[in-house]
């Protein structure tokens, strides 16, 4: 896929190597393997749509992951809430909005 930067150049990107897309604004930051953030001119829901069902998840109104990534999925401290760990080198922690959860579990198979 092809990610639309700001500057008007396209760089291309291998869809399974895509960790996490965060909502900016209109925007989105999309993490891949590489320590490098790209920041795409399209809303989290346009670049959502450019995936797979199975390859790329919304858990929260500002987040997307992609669930082969996940290391860890956790109750978070107030214990209503969910978490999940991505793996290195984004390892970054995510919050799971209680709308989203059900997709997050669907994703692997649990409904």
């Amino acid at each position: 896929m092809l990610l639309h930067l700001g500057d008007g150049r396209r760089v291309p990107v291998e869809p399974d190597e895509v960790f996490l897309l965060e909502a900016d604004g209109d925007e989105t930051v999309v993490r891949t393997r590489g320590r490098r953030r790209h920041r795409d001119v399209r809303s989290l829901g346009e670049l959502l749509a450019m995936f797979s069902a199975d390859s790329m998840v919304q858990v929260h109104r500002s987040f997307a992951v992609n669930p082969d990534r996940v290391t860890e999925v956790r109750r978070r401290k107030n214990r209503r809430d969910w978490e999940l760990q991505l793996e290195p080198p984004v390892n970054r922690v995510i919050p799971v909005g209680r709308a989203y959860a059900l997709l997050l579990w669907a994703a692997y198979g649990e409904v």
